[in-house]
């Protein structure tokens, strides 16, 4: 003991040079620590129960291992700071201004690779004025083969699931999401979905826009049963631009409309029905020809009126008949109009017949 201070030194016999250990109690002029534990070679403390450490000022740790980097920890104002391989040289826990002026914690990690297995229940809450998660780099180059200097790189996600259920909710109807913004830029994009069954229900309260770019689009639906849809608007607008529309159905159709239909074709119309044709008008049939008019008939034809007939044609009018034409009016029938050309043709004669129509002929 001295009486320039309260230390004591407990000398150990040295090993080898620079292999002297001791323990200080105390203060000494040229050192500042009243307190100095020091050991040059190996140590193990063992503590047979329970153990308090009461530091009032910064704690500082650091661990070498025998390696080029080193792990340490460092305790300061209740902000810890570590850092070794794991956290690639830096955990930081720091005092910051939250966003209603309070003083909260902020906690910076940095990692290295880490494997991370969980036996158990896992609950995660976040709460706060952001949650931010980006895997990877824009600007990152990639593989990583080629760029060996750059200490990052883009990875492979791979994501697989197994569950007995799964719950997916976003938001409420007390308290929606006011925005959700969704972008997937990919070169190629590969979707499977297998099901017992299927319920998509979507309810938009505003307007709706859908768009879709593709050089090519193939689509195929199988069903086994049947498929069953329902359309309910205002109005329905459709517009199809292309060089050629092809349709092709193989089955019995049914068509109903209720309600007035208009239809307009810009250039040729052609209808073929191989079979038997049957049009039923419920009332009165308005038929304008602004040209000339065909009408081949290769087998019998029968019309039957039961009301009034309007025919107005404004160019010629040719009607071929191969077989038999039979037509009946239970109702007036009235034409008018210059000179019409009739031809009948018959086994031995075939003769044309002109017949000029200087008034109006009321047929009954």
């Amino acid at each position: 003991m001295a009486g320039d201070g309260k230390y004591a030194i407990l000398h150990v016999p040295d090993f080898g040079d620079g292999m002297s250990s001791y323990l200080r109690i105390g203060a000494t002029p040229d050192d500042d620590y009243t307190w100095r534990d020091e050991t040059d070679g190996n140590r193990i403390t063992t503590t047979r129960g329970d153990k308090i450490e009461i530091i009032g000022g910064t704690y500082s740790m650091k661990v070498f291992g025998r390696r080029e980097f080193k792990a340490s920890s460092e305790v300061e104002d209740g902000r810890i700071k570590q850092g070794g391989i794991t956290f690639q040289g830096q955990s930081e826990i720091e005092f910051v201004q939250g966003p209603r002026g309070q003083r909260r914690i902020r906690e910076t990690t940095v990692k290295g690779e880490v494997h991370t297995t969980y036996h158990g229940d896992a609950v995660e809450y976040h709460y706060g004025s952001k949650l931010v998660s980006r895997t990877g780099h824009p600007d990152t180059p990639t593989p990583i083969e080629d760029y060996p200097a750059v200490m990052t790189e883009n990875p492979t996600i791979v994501d697989r699931t197994w569950a007995k259920s799964i719950s997916s909710y976003t938001g409420s109807a007390k308290l929606p999401v006011p925005s959700i913004h969704e972008e997937t830029w990919a070169e190629t994009m590969v979707s499977k979905t297998h099901v017992t069954t299927v319920t998509d229900e979507t309810t938009v309260k505003g307007p709706s826009k859908e768009t879709m770019k593709a050089g090519s689009i193939s689509s195929t639906t199988t069903v086994e049963q049947t498929i069953s849809d329902t359309t309910k608007a205002k109005t329905i607008k459709s517009k199809t631009e292309a060089d050629k529309i092809i349709s092709e159905t193989r089955a019995d159709t049914e068509d109903d409309k209720y309600g007035d239909a208009d239809s307009y074709t810009q250039g040729d119309s052609k209808t073929v029905v191989d079979g038997i044709e049957t049009t039923i008008n419920l009332g009165v049939v308005n038929e304008v020809v602004l040209g000339a008019m065909v009408e081949a008939t290769l087998g019998g034809e029968a019309t039957v009126s039961v009301g009034g007939t309007v025919n107005a044609t404004l160019g010629p009018d040719v009607s071929i008949s191969v077989t038999a034409s039979f037509e009946a009016s239970v109702g007036p029938s009235i034409r008018m109009g210059p000179a019409k050309q009739k031809l009948y043709l018959d086994r031995s004669l075939a003769a044309p017949v002109r017949t000029n129509i200087a008034a109006v002929h009321l047929l009954v």
